[in-house]
């Protein structure tokens, strides 16, 4: 399977975007997130799955499908080029913000984004990335080793939820395919 260094021509082709298999609370904007990229990239040569009428195929394709599948892709979409993008909440153990943290606490927040674009024509995957964003809760020390404060602002810690991970990793997907593809 290609890595993220094989790159992809932009110049030429249909395109047709997948609807992103993720939490329901993230897809908005991680659609709209990936319609602005392909859009920046194909300009009215993307279309988005939902927006099409008169397709015959599923909905949800599995990662790294074979070449049956993707010739069916092909006869049912009438596309050149498909995109399929799948993310998960791996681990959400806390929040965004947290009040006066307990010092043994442990865990982390973990999401993972993987894009898919195969080539239709030549029924091949043409670019495969995996991206795993995580945030872990920091070493804090004991309240018997610190100066007590008072005030709350001293009591809060700011952490990346599991949907902003999730944000990052496609960003960093995409800022990956920028710099290996042709345009």
């Amino acid at each position: 399977m290609p890595g993220p260094k094989t790159g992809v021509d932009f110049t030429s082709g249909k395109w047709l975007l997948n609807e992103l298999n993720c939490p329901k609370n993230s897809k908005d904007k991680l659609t709209s997130e990936t319609l602005e990229y392909f859009k920046k990239n194909l300009g009215e040569r993307i279309s988005y799955i939902n927006d099409v009428n008169g397709l015959l195929i599923t909905r949800k394709i599995p990662l790294e499908p074979n070449k049956t599948k993707l010739k069916e892709l092909k006869d049912g979409t009438g596309f050149d080029y498909f995109i399929n993008i799948v993310s998960t909440k791996n681990k959400s153990d806390f929040s965004s913000v947290e009040l006066y943290q307990d010092e043994s606490d442990r865990g982390k927040n973990e999401s993972a984004v993987t894009l898919e674009i195969y080539d239709l024509n030549l029924q091949e995957i043409i670019f495969s990335q995996k991206v795993v964003g995580t945030a872990h809760k920091k070493d804090t020390k004991s309240v018997w080793e610190t100066e007590k404060s008072n005030k709350l602002i001293d009591n809060i810690t700011f952490y990346r939820n599991s949907d902003k991970l999730m944000l990052g990793s496609l960003k960093r997907i995409f800022k990956n395919l920028n710099k290996a593809s042709a345009k």
